[in-house]
């Protein structure tokens, strides 16, 4: 089934636009203004909860980061799909390093549940970016699905329970409402 979805996901996301697309949004560079944007955002409309909220979602994605790549990915040891499925399409570079979980997602999804765990108002905005992230690691060829869906399940346990666990310390970082339309 993993397999029959990450060959289909991977077929139908990797066309000329598509994939152009899903190549822009894999490339990590192409989120630091974009996510600096926001932070700085959060932190004018509270600055108290704004930052608390972003060492949390950097903090969490560091221990995310290295849980995935240092331990979970040597324990699994899968190999990614762009170096044992001739039929994928791989539109990004295939490196050696393992594939399950993808880093990719769960650093993503991380930083969504983080910061939307402050900021309720944007949790699903911030879900929908941490998984189309996610999604595109399909498309370029280099994770297969369940990678991603472990990958961001984890980021969002990471990232949400780091800021439940603070909040709780701290109460004046406790989750806010934020009225429609103040943050555009």
């Amino acid at each position: 089934m993993d397999l029959k979805l990450t060959l289909f996901l991977n077929e139908w996301l990797s066309g000329p636009a598509a994939g152009a697309f899903m190549l822009n949004v894999t490339e990590p560079s192409n989120w630091y203004a974009p996510i600096s944007v926001l932070v700085l955002a959060l932190c004018i409309h509270d600055w108290k909860r704004g930052l608390i909220a972003a060492v949390v979602a950097g903090v969490a994605v560091g221990l995310g980061d290295a849980l995935a790549h240092q331990i979970l990915k040597p324990f699994f040891g899968r190999v990614r799909p762009c170096h044992v499925i001739p039929e994928i399409t791989t539109l990004a570079g295939c490196t050696a390093s393992l594939s399950f979980p993808s880093n990719h997602a769960v650093n993503s999804v991380c930083i969504a549940g983080a910061l939307g765990y402050f900021f309720r108002p944007i949790l699903g905005p911030l879900l929908v970016i941490g998984l189309l992230v996610s999604l595109s690691r399909v498309a370029v060829g280099v994770h297969y699905v369940s990678d991603v869906t472990a990958g961001a399940i984890l980021g969002f346990a990471i990232g949400w329970g780091m800021a439940l666990g603070v909040a709780s310390l701290f109460p004046q970082a406790e989750p806010v409402k934020i009225p429609k339309g103040e943050l555009q």
